[in-house]
């Protein structure tokens, strides 16, 4: 069994959760000639802005708006759809979150396990856990592609502490051990390996897309502690004197200052005054952070609207819409892969074969709906044909009310055919 190497997952997870080195500064850099007493000190100030988390769930809140439309019939799996993990959630709400680490990541694995023998519960029908890839040490693959041994990282209650054990699940059965000790282990049964990898792309251990944003998230971190500290060491300005050239030697016990209320500098004729830094080094940090944030939301596949039309056009608008649609739709049809093989593995459980229907959207046009309203309204005044009319209105009303369920926006769309059937009636000429 290959050994696997959870670094790259881990870091991720980090920008994901913004803990770890992006809590206490672990992954900040240090200047060459930056001492450790200041590099320290810039660690305790250091702030770091999640981007990865925001867009994550600005991704899948798309597919959450719009679920999936699902047909169980068999009590038993109607019981699971209702409460499908060890807390009750529906698996809606589990896959919630569930796509959430999934789109950070790249990949995800689920454990599909049932109540161990002895376990206080009334529960008949498996559960699902999440297992972050990072927490795997080792997997295989059958000749497929799919898991055929895994082993990851877990925690146990034992004596009354919390200890760190791995759990190994493969095609026959299952083991847990704590070092060399075996302390559980046992058969399922099934024929095949209870964990179902989810990859967004390709073959388990996958990264996804906006992996890159936890690299951006990191170098955005170092660029705004590395822009504090010029803030903090350059903001004021210093006080300088011109010392006339009569005036050497210059006793400095002739000018006095005075602070407090009345904020009097005595000087000489030659006067006093201010002088600042430049504020170039702190405006080229300026530049390149904007620069990175541009990066990150191109990479997040945020389509902001223009505030006028100059700004984008609307064929350049066009097509960032048709690439966050393609990206939704595509990760639609990897979560609907996924969850037949969820329902497989619940069948083999129970022993039965699922009577499951499931459909995930094929196209959540996602558009700027103003735009797309005023395309109309031009087209209605340049007397274009009413079946184009007519298709235009249901677009609009299925991007202005998509989050409805799929009866009430039948029923919506059936109104407006009857309606335009209607108006054609009172505009046929009498017989």
């Amino acid at each position: 069994m290959p050994t696997f190497d959870p670094s790259r997952f881990q870091f991720i997870a980090d920008a994901l959760a913004g803990v770890n080195g992006f809590r206490d500064g672990g992954y900040l850099v240090q200047y060459p000639r930056e001492s450790s007493e200041k590099f320290t000190r810039r660690k305790a100030i250091a702030w770091y802005a999640n981007a990865l988390r925001p867009a994550c769930q600005r991704f899948t809140g798309y597919l959450t708006k719009r679920p999936p439309q699902r047909e169980v019939t068999q009590p038993i799996l109607a019981a699971f759809l209702d409460a499908c993990n060890w807390q009750n959630d529906s698996l809606d709400v589990f896959f919630s979150q569930f796509m959430i680490d999934a789109k950070a990541r790249g990949s995800m694995l689920l454990l599909v396990d049932m109540p161990a023998e002895g376990m206080e519960t009334d529960r008949t029908w498996p559960a699902l856990s999440a297992i972050a890839p990072e927490g795997v040490t080792a997997y295989a693959v059958n000749a497929v592609g799919a898991l055929a041994r895994v082993t990851f990282t877990d925690t146990l209650t034992l004596a009354g502490e919390e200890t760190a054990v791995s759990r190994t699940y493969d095609e026959t059965g299952w083991r847990i051990t704590a070092g060399d000790k075996i302390l559980e282990q046992g058969q399922h049964g099934l024929g095949v390996c209870p964990v179902v990898a989810f990859a967004e792309s390709g073959l388990f251990p996958a990264e996804g897309e906006f992996a890159t944003i936890a690299d951006l998230g990191k170098r955005l971190y170092n660029l705004r502690s590395e822009l504090d500290e010029i803030l903090r060491a350059q903001t004021f300005s210093l006080l300088t004197y011109k010392v006339p050239t009569d005036r050497f030697p210059l006793d400095m016990g002739e000018v006095a200052q005075t602070i407090g209320t009345h904020n009097l500098l005595q000087t000489f004729d030659g006067g006093a005054e201010f002088i600042a830094p430049p504020e170039g080094p702190a405006r080229v940090y300026l530049d390149v952070i904007a620069q990175l944030e541009a990066l990150v939301r191109q990479t997040a596949l945020i389509v902001d609207i223009p505030a006028t039309s100059r700004e984008e056009s609307g064929v350049a608008l066009q097509l960032r819409f048709q690439a966050l649609n393609a990206s939704l739709v595509h990760f639609a049809r990897r979560m609907e892969d996924f969850e037949r093989r969820v329902w497989e593995l619940v069948g083999l459980w129970l022993g039965l074969e699922p009577n499951v229907s499931v459909s995930w959207g094929k196209d959540y046009s996602i558009a700027d709906l103003k735009t797309e309203i005023e395309i109309a309204q031009n087209l209605a005044a340049l007397n274009a044909p009413p079946a184009y009319q007519q298709a235009k209105l249901r677009q609009l009303i299925q991007l202005d009310l998509g989050a409805l369920p799929g009866d009430d926006l039948a029923a919506i769309l059936a109104g407006v055919d009857e309606m335009q059937q209607e108006t054609a009636r009172e505009t046929e000429p009498p017989a």
